[in-house]
């Protein structure tokens, strides 16, 4: 996702950055990775799968569509995504079924800062001032945005970042 030339990034999974590299690609189309934030194993901490059950919860009862069992979390960092795996600037496929959501004030999802009581979330459907609102969560200097994207996403690798940007501003 780019505003502003400013991306989403992720780090791709064992299995699909081996299907990069074979198949020599300057990108990737997912559209099967499992959504693994309700996993104790994604975050190695019970602690985190409760946090984003708990979140999966409190985001149904606001009636958000976006929710942790159906999304994926990026970075606004490409550095912070690529300690999760090579470093991929996001795409989504389609109009339809793509979401955002971001902790209001920016930040992390996870580990949950001391220092907030009460944290709201921001979403992004795709209306107009939602975009404006995305474009300006993806300025943030490091900050988790959590993705849904139904009908898949095509991966970028960050090393075709200066290219991608290039194009983008023509």
């Amino acid at each position: 996702m780019e505003s502003d030339c400013n991306f989403l990034y992720r780090g791709l999974s064992p299995d699909a950055n081996k299907q990069l590299v074979i198949e020599n690609s300057s990108g990737l189309v997912i559209t099967d990775e499992p959504f693994d934030l309700l996993d104790v194993e994604t975050y190695g901490s019970n602690a985190a799968a409760t946090y984003f059950q708990s979140l999966e919860v409190q985001m149904n009862a606001n009636r958000l569509t976006i929710r942790p069992s159906n999304s994926h979390m990026g970075s606004t960092c490409p550095l912070e995504a690529a300690k999760w795996g090579t470093a991929v600037s996001i795409w989504p496929l389609g109009e339809h079924g793509v979401q955002f959501a971001w902790m209001e004030g920016g930040g992390l999802f996870w580990p949950v800062p001391a220092s907030s009581e009460s944290r709201a979330i921001v979403h992004s459907d795709g209306t107009q001032n939602d975009d404006k609102r995305l474009s300006e969560a993806l300025r943030g200097d490091a900050w988790e945005i959590m993705f849904r994207a139904d009908n898949g996403f095509l991966a970028v690798p960050s090393a075709f970042d200066n290219e991608l940007k290039e194009i983008l501003r023509q």
